[in-house]
This record gives structure tokens, sequence and C-alpha cells, in this order.
């Protein structure tokens, strides 16, 4: 039963933190992408004051896999930078740049599927 304990944290403060931000799109009718700016943000403030590794160390990896843990991924790769060790910058770029590549292509292909039935109809 022990062993089921970090799954159910994980599960619940991840889902917290969704839902969180659930409503704030919901209650200022923002556009995701600003949703995600605001969670990289936060997720980066959380980790300089600390908060992130608290609940890292409870939820795991329901912190780890939401966009406040890219926003504590880019802080951790900025003290890296200013230690002078350029890895974490450089992995974090090449991640962002996968990310909108996969975007774009997904965007493409919509598009396409869009314009196909428009032909269609």
């Amino acid at each position: 039963m022990e062993a089921l304990i970090p799954f159910v944290a994980a599960f619940f403060i991840g889902g917290a933190i969704c839902a969180l931000f659930q409503v704030i799109q919901d209650c200022t009718h923002s556009i995701p992408p600003k949703i995600l700016l605001v969670g990289i943000g936060a997720g980066a403030l959380a980790a300089a004051l600390g908060i992130m590794g608290a609940l890292g160390s409870v939820a795991g990896a329901g912190t780890g896999i939401l966009v406040i843990g890219f926003g504590e991924a880019v802080y951790m790769a900025i003290q890296q930078l200013c230690g002078g060790d350029w890895s974490g910058i450089v992995t974090n770029l090449i991640v962002l740049i996968l990310f909108c590549l996969m975007g774009a292509v997904a965007g493409a292909g919509h598009l396409a599927r869009v314009r196909k039935q428009e032909e269609q109809d």
C-alpha cells in the first residue's frame, strides 16, 4: 500500500495544478499560449522561491511533467549558465525547437485537412 502513495500524490497534486490553470484560462478567456507562458513563469518563480523543490519531493512527476516543470527547468538552466555551464541552456533550446517543429507539423496537417474538407463541400 505504501508503494501507491507517490502515485496518488502525483495524481492529486498534478491534477490540482492542471485544474488551477484551467480555471485561470476559463476566467480570463486567455488563449492557450498565454496560459503556457504564465505556467512557465510560475514554475520559474516557484523554483526560485524553493516551492518547486518541496512540491517535487512530495508529488514527484506530478509537477515535473507539467508546464511549470519546464519553468523550473528553465530556471535551473539559467542558474547553470551563471556558473559557466551551457549544457542546460542548450538542452532547453533543443527541446523548445523540437516542440515548435512538432507544433508546426501538426498545424500544417490540420490546415491541409481543413482545406481538403472545404474543397469537398
